[in-house]
């Protein structure tokens, strides 16, 4: 008797848009050429002064296989939710704007991985300009045992540009990254009032409710460019004050980080203090990056603002917590 082999997955690639209607038309298009069936485009566009007919007819396509859910501008976490709602598919596949699929079986090298019924979800390979790879140089094998993990405080490791497959990654990030649906609603979904690190909400809750055996995976097969050349991504989200990407972080420690191992944050207060206002430092380093700023300045005042923002949030009270997409 021959091995059953379980139909392809059905896969809804969501691409998440924001006032760049033209670089969306290019990437609509470079999808529509993927050597895979059956799969879906639902794009979640939030654009100015345009309806979901605006954007279609912008996008110069009347291919069935796709479909555009406008809204206001919400943020990348509320259109990732929006995208699984949506979609129709039982593995979401993630996409923004920016971004731009390497080749024509980009989506057919996510799906693979779903022969598995282990496999939760997929991260592939980001390409990267070199001066923009995310993260210091590291040996490789350093590089590979952080790679897309979380340290002691849950703060993420990048370093999604390697060769060899993983294994047990502890999350997957916003792009070229796919997700069995039914993952996402027992997580929750993600956290909607983060603008940075917010895809690590879901797999915080998420870890917990995994199955023995379950796991997640990074693939170097599946590659994207990330097109830092495109004005607005990751910096439209801030006012460029270091501040503003502080507070952001106090929240993702204390809400989010805090309310699922709050003996990480909460039972070891003065080394996770010393250790947020390293990543306070970091922070400013990284909004100093291309700005007529001094980046010791900026690092310094993430570093004593640091206490400032962690006060200021701990006397607010959190949103509730996420049970249901």
């Amino acid at each position: 008797m021959k091995p059953s082999h379980p139909d392809p997955p059905f896969v809804s690639v969501v691409i998440r848009s924001f006032n760049r209607l033209d670089e969306l038309r290019a990437l609509v298009h470079h999808v529509l050429r993927q050597r895979y069936e059956p799969f879906e485009v639902v794009i979640l566009d939030s654009t100015h002064d345009v309806d979901a007919d605006g954007v279609r007819a912008h996008l110069r396509t009347d291919d069935p296989r796709v479909r555009v859910v406008h809204t206001p501008p919400r943020g990348c976490p509320a259109a990732a939710n929006d995208g699984v709602r949506a979609a129709r598919g039982d593995v979401v596949l993630f996409v923004d704007d920016d971004d731009l699929p390497i080749g024509t079986d980009w989506i057919a090298a996510h799906a693979r991985n779903y022969a598995d019924p282990h496999c939760l979800g997929v991260n592939g390979f980001m390409v990267y300009d070199p001066e923009h790879r995310a993260g210091p140089p590291l040996i490789p094998a350093v590089r590979r045992w952080r790679m897309l993990s979380h340290g002691f405080f849950k703060q993420p490791r990048c370093y999604a540009y390697d060769e060899q497959r993983k294994v047990g990654i502890d999350y997957l990030m916003g792009g070229n990254a796919s997700i069995r649906r039914s993952a996402v609603e027992r997580g929750g979904g993600w956290d909607e009032y983060l603008k940075y690190h917010n895809e690590h909400s879901l797999f915080l809750r998420l870890r917990k409710r995994m199955l023995p055996g379950e796991y997640f995976v990074y693939d170097p097969t599946p590659r994207m460019e990330i097109r830092k050349d495109v004005p607005g991504g990751l910096d439209y989200r801030f006012s460029g004050e270091v501040q503003d990407r502080v507070d952001t972080l106090a929240k993702y420690f204390l809400w989010a980080v805090g309310r699922e191992y709050p003996m990480r944050v909460y039972g070891m207060f003065p080394l996770f203090m010393l250790s947020f206002a390293s990543f306070a430092a970091v922070a400013g380093y990284e909004l100093s990056a291309g700005r007529p700023v001094d980046k010791w300045r900026e690092m310094a005042r993430g570093f004593a603002y640091a206490p400032v923002s962690v006060w200021k949030h701990l006397r607010q009270q959190p949103p509730p917590r996420r049970d249901r997409l």
